[in-house]
C-alpha cells in the first residue's frame, strides 16, 4: 500500500484515477474521491458534509469505521491519497493499514473521540471535549511528537509519505499502548510552552469586536487555538499569519451567526480556500503577504460587526 501526498488541487485531480482511497483529499470546495472510498468531511453540503454539520453526515476519517482495508476493499498496492498531514488524516489512513488495528481497539476510543472533536472544534474547545485528562496529555504527546518529526510537506508535485505514516504509527503505538514516559513528558513540556507562545505570537487586539492578529513561525506554526491574550482579555476571532508558508488562517472561537471563515476566505481568494465556518485558510501553495493579513483582518472584523448588528 502506498501513500501519497500533494496539496495541488490539479494535480490530485489528475491523479483520481489511479487512487483507491482519499482521505481528507479536500481542496477548499474540490473533494477528490477515491475509487474504492472517500474519507471526507468538511464540505458545508452535499455527500461529504461533517457529522457535526448534520446529523448522519460523514464522521472524521480517524472515526471513519466504513474505511475499507485490503481485507475489505482495497488492494495490497493500493495508492491512498492525502492533502495534508494531520492527526484525523494519520488516523484515517492508518484505518485502512491491517497493521494499526491495535491502536483501535475499543478502550481507545475515546482518544479518536478527543482527536475528532479537536478537528472540527479546533484546539481551544479541548476543555469542552469531556476527554480525560490522560487523553488530553496523550493529545499533547502526539502533538510534541508530530512538531518534532513530521516535516513541512512540499506546496508542489507528490510526495510519498508511506513510511511517515508508519513512523506515526509507531508513536501513536507508544503513546496509546505503552504509555511512553517520555513521549508523555514531552508533551506535558509542550502544553507549558503555551503559555510563552502566547505572549510571543500576540500582535494587537481589537477589543471592540474581539478580533486578535498573531504571528506564527516555524517553530510554533499553528497559533489560532489562543484565544486569550497576554492581557486576560478574551477574543472571539483570530487573523494569524505564517510568514514561513507564507499563509493566513482565520478563526472564530464560538459560532457567529452569519460568519463563516470558509466564505470569507473564499470570497477573499478564490474556491481553493478552504476550511469551515469556525477556522479556514488561505489557498495550499499560494504565498500571502502582510497585506492579506490586514485585507483578511479589515473583512473579518466588518463580518462581527455586521453579526452583532443583525
Amino acid at each position: 500500500m502506498r501513500i501519497i501526498h500533494t496539496a495541488d488541487a490539479a494535480l490530485a485531480k489528475a491523479l483520481s484515477s489511479i487512487v483507491a482511497l482519499t482521505v481528507e483529499a479536500e481542496y477548499g470546495s474540490i473533494v477528490v474521491e477515491g475509487s474504492v472510498y472517500t474519507a471526507a468531511h468538511h464540505q458545508p453540503s452535499g455527500p461529504y458534509v461533517g457529522d457535526h454539520v448534520v446529523a448522519g453526515g460523514r464522521p472524521s476519517p480517524c472515526n471513519d469505521r466504513n474505511i475499507p482495508t485490503v481485507e475489505t476493499g482495497l488492494e495490497h498496492d493500493s495508492i491512498i491519497l492525502v492533502s495534508h498531514f494531520d492527526l484525523d488524516t494519520v488516523g484515517g489512513v492508518l484505518r485502512a493499514c491491517l497493521y494499526a488495528e491495535p491502536i483501535f481497539k475499543p478502550e481507545f476510543d475515546a482518544f479518536w473521540a478527543l482527536a475528532a472533536f479537536v478537528d472540527v472544534n479546533g484546539v481551544h474547545k479541548r476543555h469542552l471535549s469531556g476527554a480525560t485528562d490522560h487523553d488530553q496529555a496523550r493529545l499533547d504527546a502526539w502533538w510534541a511528537w508530530a512538531d518534532k518529526h513530521v516535516p513541512r510537506l512540499p506546496r508542489e508535485g507528490i510526495t510519498y509519505v508511506t513510511a511517515l505514516m508508519e513512523s506515526a504509527y509507531t508513536a501513536l503505538a507508544g503513546i496509546l499502548i505503552g504509555d511512553s514516559d517520555y513521549m508523555m513528558e514531552a508533551g506535558r513540556r509542550r502544553r507549558e510552552a503555551e503559555a510563552s507562545l502566547n505572549a510571543a505570537s500576540f500582535v494587537a487586539m481589537d477589543e471592540g469586536v474581539g478580533l486578535l492578529q498573531r504571528v506564527a513561525s516555524a517553530e510554533n506554526p499553528f497559533v489560532n487555538h489562543l484565544y486569550t491574550a497576554p492581557s486576560g482579555a478574551v477574543g472571539r476571532a483570530i487573523v494569524a499569519y505564517n510568514p514561513v508558508h507564507g499563509s493566513v488562517t482565520v478563526s472564530l472561537a464560538d459560532p457567529v451567526p452569519g460568519v463563516s471563515c470558509r466564505d470569507l476566505v473564499q470570497a477573499l481568494w478564490g474556491p481553493l480556500a478552504g476550511g469551515h465556518a469556525g477556522i479556514a485558510g488561505s489557498p495550499r501553495g499560494q504565498a500571502m503577504t502582510q497585506e492579506d493579513v490586514q485585507i483578511a483582518a479589515q473583512a473579518l472584523r466588518e463580518a462581527l460587526l455586521a453579526a452583532s448588528a443583525a
